[in-house]
């Protein structure tokens, strides 16, 4: 994702030039209190000895990326993996940005899809491969393009719902053994989240 820049004549800039984080850089948002006990480490590590599988894919124009990705990793009992989407373009992109809940203890939830048509060029996009509970895979994906019109767009991208354009897209994955990366409950958040077992 691409930072974004505030010229210093607005008036939110001095506001946020005086907000800083621990490593002395500049903030541009409030820390968040979510409802849950903190809990510690929120980063897990696991190893696993066992082997990766490394895949370079290339979906030609009019392919939903999704249900492209679900066919190859069907031949795979692959229950954790990453990838990216290294280039390409998209013919229709839904996304979900975070928004502020207007209810609940949740202090941010997921806001109503929002769906770009037309020639949508991409930035980056990172890809996590997960299951629920009942083994169902989970494609989330976070990422950055840019539509017809030069605006910029990002966030959560629905790959089920996302269309490649003419060019296509080329994506890389990795796919671990020995370890799942399962959707659980985080007392923290209140979101299903995926850890690794």
């Amino acid at each position: 994702m691409l930072p974004t820049k505030f010229p210093l004549d607005t008036p939110a800039a001095p506001a946020l030039s005086a907000q800083r984080n621990r490593s002395g850089t500049p903030a541009f948002t409030l820390p968040v209190q979510h409802p849950g006990r903190a809990e510690m480490p929120r980063v897990l590590g696991v190893t696993t000895g066992k082997r990766t599988h490394e895949f370079r894919i290339v979906l030609p124009g009019s392919t939903c990326v999704g249900a492209a990705l679900r066919r190859l990793l069907d031949g795979w009992r692959a229950g954790a993996g990453c990838g990216r989407i290294v280039a390409g373009a998209c013919a229709q992109v839904q996304y979900h940005v975070m928004m502020h809940a207007a209810h609940g203890a949740r202090p941010y939830v997921y806001s109503p899809p929002i769906v770009c048509n037309g020639n949508n060029t991409l930035i980056g996009a990172a890809i996590t491969l997960g299951c629920r509970q009942d083994g169902t895979r989970i494609l989330h994906c976070h990422g950055g393009f840019v539509d017809a019109q030069g605006r910029h767009h990002g966030g959560h991208v629905i790959l089920d719902e996302t269309f490649t354009a003419a060019a296509g897209l080329q994506i890389r994955l990795c796919l671990f053994d020995g370890i799942d990366l399962v959707a659980s409950p985080d007392a923290e958040t209140t979101f299903d989240l995926l850890q690794p077992v």
